[in-house]
């Protein structure tokens, strides 16, 4: 009987040791995690993360609009070609008309 009863006080203590371990291993990894700061990093990242989303947009629309600005320079750069195409022709006939 005396033996059992050993048996069973040793159970307890074992279990109240492993509950103490587990305890204090978690308190050990919370330390560790507010020590590193890592949330606090996890968060700053986050909100230049999403600061630099306004830049981006502004970025792109600048970007569309620099292409429109391209192709209307295009489309000028084509009209002028074609007048001085017809320059010659326009100078002879003035030469004429004189």
């Amino acid at each position: 009987m005396a033996s059992a009863t050993w048996n069973q006080e040793t159970k307890h203590r074992l279990n109240e040791k492993i509950t103490s371990n587990v305890n204090d291993m978690g308190s050990l990894v919370r330390q560790i995690t507010r020590g590193s700061k890592s949330t606090e990093l996890l968060a700053q990242a986050a909100k230049n993360f999403a600061s630099q989303e306004h830049h981006i947009q502004g970025s792109s629309e600048a970007v569309k609009k620099m292409d429109i600005v391209r192709s209307q320079l295009e489309f000028q750069e084509a009209a002028i070609e074609r007048s001085l195409m017809h320059l010659d022709e326009v100078q002879d006939q003035l030469a004429t008309i004189k």
